[in-house]
């Protein structure tokens, strides 16, 4: 028996849902490094000594989150490392392709000069990049940062390593929402999972391969705002759409209504509440306790446009 905190437990243990706690993140560097990671995975492992202080903070001062990732099946630790690059997905504004390299770790800062959120999306980010056609599967398991994400993240990836899977699918180091764990993002459309099994990683993962999002694990897409998180989880739900790309989020309006196009020809505005709630219990298995938490919540889901669908209301 033991009395340590549990992120991970105590977030079912209050039924806190996963949906729209996906980190906001525009693009993504993620450098193969293998050996220890410590709480600041990037700084604190054997890429710490080849980039200079402050490397990672100017990265996401350019829009660009810095992890570290080791593939899911353990291998003797390579000469040159595999680095990838992707500027993240957003239907209807960036389709999201992933760049990736082979080069010394000892070179990574050089080439991370180069790279450009705003030109990269159907650009090179430079020479020596080649386009991955094939999705990235990460799946958190830095438990030097937190316990949870190794604890569930670790199982994931062993069953994921036994799967047609397992060449897209990499450990990484915290990717946010500790409590969610295990969490799993796939790349490049940015999509967040979280609170899984093993095999219900796979199905996850299978059903991204078939074009599909499941629903039921989806924290969000990382390129969309909280509440814009959660009013495409609303208006899937309620239209009972899975496909991946079939809801595009095209604006907020006023302070709380969300407009979002369904295909080709369907607008949709969804109604949004906020409410900020303080949770008395850490966040984080090293977090401190009565932190704010908001929560969006839609109330009303109406058709925009003559095409005669009456409007849907909701409530919660």
């Amino acid at each position: 028996m033991t009395d340590r905190f549990v992120c991970s437990a105590a977030s079912c243990e209050r039924d806190e849902a996963v949906t729209a706690t996906a980190s906001q993140v525009k693009a993504w560097l993620m450098i193969e490094v293998h050996g220890a990671w410590g709480i600041n995975a990037v700084e604190e492992s054997a890429l710490g000594p080849h980039i200079p202080a402050g490397w990672r903070k100017d990265l996401s001062r350019r829009g660009i989150r810095a992890i570290c990732i080791r593939p899911a099946i353990r291998v003797p630790e390579p000469e040159n490392v595999r680095v990838f690059f992707v500027v993240a997905a957003r239907p209807g504004r960036t389709d999201g392709h992933i760049w990736t390299r082979t080069l010394p770790l000892a070179t990574v800062q050089y080439v991370s000069d180069e790279l450009d959120v705003y030109a990269t999306p159907w650009n090179a980010p430079g020479e020596g990049w080649e386009q991955h056609d094939d999705p990235v599967v990460l799946v958190c398991t830095n438990g030097r940062h937190d316990q949870c994400c190794a604890n569930e993240g670790r199982p994931v990836v062993r069953q994921l390593a036994t799967t047609r899977f397992a060449g897209a699918v990499w450990e990484c180091s915290h990717i946010g929402g500790d409590r969610f764990a295990a969490n799993l993002a796939i790349m490049p459309d940015s999509l967040y999972f979280g609170r899984m099994e093993p095999r219900e990683a796979e199905t996850i993962v299978a059903d991204y391969s078939d074009g599909r999002i499941n629903l039921a694990h989806y924290r969000g897409r990382s390129t969309l705002s909280y509440m814009e998180q959660a009013a495409e989880q609303a208006l899937r739900e309620h239209l009972g759409v899975d496909a991946v790309n079939e809801i595009r989020i095209e604006r907020i309006v006023s302070s709380n209504t969300v407009v979002a196009r369904v295909g080709e020809t369907k607008v949709y505005e969804i109604v949004m509440r906020r409410e900020t709630l303080i949770s008395v219990e850490p966040l984080t298995c090293r977090g401190t306790p009565n932190q704010r938490v908001d929560r969006f919540t839609a109330t009303e889901i109406r058709p925009s446009g003559d095409w005669g669908e009456p409007a849907h209301q909701r409530t919660s």
